[in-house]
């Protein structure tokens, strides 16, 4: 962007101010968001809450003995 800014049209000097103004923000929030990385949106809950997920089982396998179900013997038993 040029340094000169011509504004015509009957413009005062407040109007030409303002105008100005304006001008520079635009341009200064233009650039901002040309620098920062492209971000998508993020999902909602709602959205996101039909999507297939993978379901982690609550009790793992290796933690527990099975050999009491599998002999039908239970030492905890009287």
């Amino acid at each position: 962007m040029s340094d000169v800014i011509n504004i015509s049209g009957g413009a005062g000097p407040e109007e030409a101010v303002a105008i100005a103004a304006v001008i520079t923000h635009v341009v200064i929030e233009a650039r901002a968001a040309a620098n920062k990385p492209q971000q998508f949106p993020r999902q909602s809950t709602w959205v996101e809450s039909w999507r297939p997920r993978e379901i982690h089982n609550p009790l793992p396998s290796h933690v527990y003995d099975a050999e009491p179900w599998i002999t039908g013997t239970n030492p905890e038993s009287p």
